[in-house]
């Protein structure tokens, strides 16, 4: 009995020996009033006011141990919204998540800046390292999800440049952001998309730098999508008017020899999507449908190589007999000769 009192005593004893002097170990899980449960990395990331707990987070990024940043500036955050120290934080946040190659989650923390904090110092940063993040993804960086960063970027920098342009339509980053939207969709092959995105940025930058490229990339993303298929007369048509309309525009742009060019090419293929047209109608035995395809081919251009042939088409005495073995040949190259 004696020996079991004794050891009773002693577990006591030790109990009251351990709650009135704990040893200073790390405490991974710590619960606070508003917070609960949160996950400190070796009890290490968390102060006791703002600036403090800035501070401790610009320490970590310093060492390069973002993940001890990261934990300590989302600390601040979450329990100091309001403060002035927060608004770095979040800049500093998405610094920390750029260097680990979390560049999309970066771009959502500087875009919480700048909608939360519309007047903070840190809003040009932020705008300016959003962009830089889009462009990234543009350039054929991998958006990173989880470890793996084996994921297309391209649709990021669709959402990328589309909140900049929504936010800041009027900063010195809105024209910008507005023709890389054009040539993401580009780079997507959504032609129509991208003409919408330049088109966009003509009526509204009329008087930006920028408005002459992006009238210049309306013609040439127009081209793409005539070229993309089978002939797309409407597509082509709409490529001259947009080259035509630059020329009106900026007739002394040093882009006015490749407009030049490009217009020439446009005629080739314009005489070629014709030319076929009416071949197609004359292997159906329509002499009269034929005709006038061949006329409109002769009437654009009759010294071309398609205005040529066009030409003797017409000029034969008797027409084509219908040849139903006849295939209809896609345009694949405007210097291609009939």
């Amino acid at each position: 009995m004696m020996s079991m009192r004794k050891s009773f005593f002693w577990l006591v004893a030790a109990a009251f020996l351990a709650l009135a002097f704990p040893p200073d170990c790390p405490a991974p899980l710590v619960w606070r009033p508003g917070e609960g449960w949160t996950y400190e990395k070796g009890g290490t990331t968390s102060a006791k006011t703002p600036q403090e707990q800035l501070e401790l987070g610009k320490t970590y990024q310093s060492q390069k141990d973002y993940d001890s940043a990261i934990v300590a500036y989302r600390r601040l955050i979450r329990r100091w919204p309001t403060a002035y120290a927060t608004q770095e934080a979040r800049l500093h946040l998405g610094e920390c998540l750029s260097a680990l190659g979390f560049h999309y989650k970066a771009s959502l923390e500087y875009q919480d800046l700048i909608e939360k904090h519309p007047n903070s110092e840190f809003l040009e940063t932020a705008l300016q390292r959003e962009f830089e993040i889009g462009n990234l993804f543009l350039s054929g960086e991998k958006h990173r999800v989880w470890r793996l960063q084996i994921f297309s970027g391209y649709d990021k920098a669709v959402e990328i440049f589309e909140r900049i342009v929504k936010t800041a339509p009027y900063s010195k980053l809105g024209p910008e952001a507005q023709l890389r939207l054009g040539m993401v969709y580009e780079k997507l092959k959504q032609y129509p998309e991208a003409v919408m995105a330049y088109e966009k940025l003509v009526e509204r930058y009329p008087q930006d730098p920028l408005a002459e490229t992006a009238q210049f990339a309306m013609g040439v993303a127009y081209e793409k999508q005539a070229g993309s298929a089978d002939y797309d007369a409407t597509s082509a048509n709409k490529a001259v008017t947009a080259f035509q309309d630059f020329l009106i525009r900026y007739p002394k742009s040093d882009r006015v020899p490749d407009v030049e060019k490009h217009l020439v090419s446009l005629k080739q293929e314009q005489g070629r999507g014709l030319f076929h047209i009416g071949e197609f109608y004359e292997k159906q035995g329509n002499a009269k449908a034929a005709a006038i395809y061949y006329n409109e081919v002769i009437a654009q251009n009759p010294h071309s190589p398609w205005g040529v042939a066009a030409q003797q088409k017409v000029a034969r005495p008797t027409p084509v007999s219908k040849d139903t073995s006849f295939k209809y040949t896609p345009f694949k190259s405007s210097t291609e000769e009939p």
